[in-house]
């Protein structure tokens, strides 16, 4: 079939190329300056306008589909810089596959534009809310650098996602970049192309509708959180400065633990004294489940095997430290050995948090995380194809196999303060607080509350850098991880307390308000100050006894505009493959024509 150029029709806006390059690089330096640390949420509002004119109205679709590549692949590679230090080829990778949702998403905005009637103020968001989506969920998701992230500081408007979830907001950003490009695509046509079904003035109306109905709610929201936000129990946030590459030495096991057993001890002598004490992911480095420590192997001398020695010891130590009437969670290791011929060696590995309760003992459940980092934590195909799998598994952070089993249910710990009250709260491990199922499922259970709060423990010394002996410095990802937990609470009306290696250890409000002052502690009072320092916070977690309608349903208004998004993306192709063959028959007719002129 003869190649047919997209701008066969006169009528539509035809950018040269350099507009459209142009355009593209301000949409992406926007996108850029709009996420922290930037911080620049204002640009948000136009960010996508720029790019949006260019794919659609580029003379090819062919060359503009490749800008829009090249300049999504530049973006991410430079967002996401802080991944090249944890997995280089995984960092490559992962950013070749995300530049393909600018492609996707602007074919489809191109052929909406050149065919159907249908405003890009209603179009822009639900495709943009529907890619979202998709990142959020293949390949285990990777759900960074949302729309709605960028205004995290817009307080009220921020209350939507109770609703709808962070895709809410995505949604009202989008609607107002769309409007902008209904005002001004469709007049710098020159003839022929469709305006939209409905006028100017009523997309302006409808915008503007759903903007102050969102700011109503979120000061209706935030109104009635006065009467139902109360204050919890008192919790003890510990932060060391541990750098991944000072964890995977093995060597430093013992100053490490001792580091954190320091800062508890503080937090002890401190007024008010906590009623938990919370450790950091993984902050023990051995194991400390209970069938590790009470291993038995016939045939093999355990005394000479120095790391359950050493759990033993960190365990009786952590013991003492409870005992003295705080309880304390930790993040472990969890392991359960076995016989591998001659060798004892772990048959599964777990990533887990255990409970030391005040009265020195054991909660009798730990909770194993149950959504693993692909490539960090789990590489795919160890089963199936072996072969593949160790190609894989070059890819990760590791020089040996790590991969971690996953956990398969939420656990709800139970504990009682100095005061004898009992309070339930569940803990989401590292970048289960990033993926907005994981909370949800740990918060409610039956379209009730389980939990009174969540806790999230993280160790984010992957993302900083610094040789020994040289300063230690934050990347964005400290600064956007907590931004994104936020929205977490606002999902699901809970309160959550962030402990968190090199930090940003936090208290966030069930309304998404980061706690700026503490109770106790050395930590700064400003978040943003809190980056790649030790020392401890201690404060009171707040409670909210509201169920959100997002943790009731889900992601249900995502999933609608992801299927919105599918047929708009299936209308596109039935309406090029259909146009494509009709100016085939056309010209094939002209040819005929001409041949029998010619003959005459």
């Amino acid at each position: 079939m003869t190649e047919i150029p997209d701008d066969y029709r006169a009528g539509r806006v035809a950018l040269s190329w350099s507009t459209v390059i142009g355009l593209t690089l301000i949409t992406m330096v926007m996108l850029t300056l709009m996420q922290e640390p930037m911080g620049w949420g204002f640009l948000a509002w136009v960010a996508l306008l720029p790019w949006v004119l260019a794919t659609a109205g580029a003379k090819s679709g062919g060359r503009g589909a490749i800008i829009s590549y090249v300049f999504g692949l530049a973006y991410y590679l430079i967002n996401l810089y802080w991944l090249i230090p944890v997995t280089p080829p995984g960092y490559g990778a992962l950013c070749f596959y995300l530049a393909w949702y600018f492609v996707l998403t602007g074919y489809i905005m191109r052929r909406v534009y050149q065919r159907r009637r249908w405003p890009f103020t209603f179009v822009l968001p639900v495709v943009w809310v529907g890619q979202e989506y998709l990142r959020a969920i293949i390949f285990t998701g990777f759900p960074w650098l949302f729309l709605s992230h960028s205004q995290h500081e817009n307080f009220r408007l921020m209350q939507v996602c109770d609703l709808f979830g962070a895709y809410g907001l995505t949604f009202l950003v989008a609607m107002v970049n769309g409007l902008l490009c209904d005002l001004l695509l469709r007049p710098l046509a020159r003839r022929n192309v469709q305006r939209p079904h409905l006028g100017a003035l009523a997309l302006i109306v409808l915008t503007i509708f759903c903007l102050t109905d969102a700011m109503l709610y979120g000061i209706y929201r935030v109104n009635q959180g006065q009467q139902t936000i109360t204050e919890g129990p008192t919790i003890a946030l510990v932060q060391e400065v541990i750098p991944q590459y000072v964890k995977e030495s093995g060597e430093s096991n013992e100053e490490i633990f001792a580091r954190h057993l320091r800062l508890s001890e503080q937090t002890l002598a401190g007024v008010p004294r906590p009623d938990l004490i919370v450790w950091p992911e993984t902050m023990t480095c051995c194991p400390m489940n209970k069938e590790f420590l009470e291993l038995q192997a016939p045939g093999f001398n355990l005394d000479n095997f120095t790391w359950l020695q050493h759990s033993r010891d960190f365990d009786k130590r952590l013991r003492e430290l409870a005992g003295q009437g705080s309880a304390v969670l930790v993040g472990t290791p969890a392991v359960q050995m076995g016989q591998i011929e001659y060798e004892l060696r772990p048959l599964r590995k777990w990533n887990s948090a255990i409970l030391y309760l005040s009265d020195g003992s054991k909660y009798a459940r730990r909770y194993d995380k149950m959504h693993l980092v692909p490539f960090g934590e789990v590489v795919p195909f160890r089963q199936s194809c072996p072969r593949l799998y160790r190609l894989l598994n070059s890819l990760t952070p590791y020089d040996y196999e790590y991969t971690l089993d996953a956990g398969k249910d939420p656990t709800v710990f139970t504990y009682e303060d100095q005061q004898e009250r009992a309070w339930r709260f569940a803990v989401a491990i590292c970048y289960e607080d990033v993926m907005p199922q994981v909370p949800r499922r740990l918060t409610v259970e039956r379209g009730e509350k389980r939990v009174d709060f969540l806790l999230n423990i993280s160790n984010d010394g992957w993302f900083v850098t610094g040789a020994k002996d040289e300063p230690i410095k934050p990347s964005a990802e400290l600064i956007q991880h907590l931004v994104i937990c936020k929205f977490r609470a606002v999902e699901n009306r809970v309160g959550i307390a962030r402990a968190v290696n090199t930090g940003i250890s936090a208290f966030i409000r069930p309304d998404g308000i980061v706690q700026e002052g503490f109770l106790e502690g050395n930590l700064p009072e400003k978040a943003r100050q809190r980056q790649a320092v030790a020392g401890f916070a201690t404060d009171k977690v707040y409670l909210d006894t509201r169920v959100s309608i997002y943790s009731r349903v889900g992601d249900i208004f995502a999933i609608i505009c992801t299927a919105l998004a599918a047929l708009l993306l299936l209308d596109g192709i039935r309406c090029q493959r259909r146009e494509k063959k009709t100016i085939q028959l056309q010209m094939n007719k002209n040819k005929h024509k001409f041949l029998k002129i010619k003959k005459m």
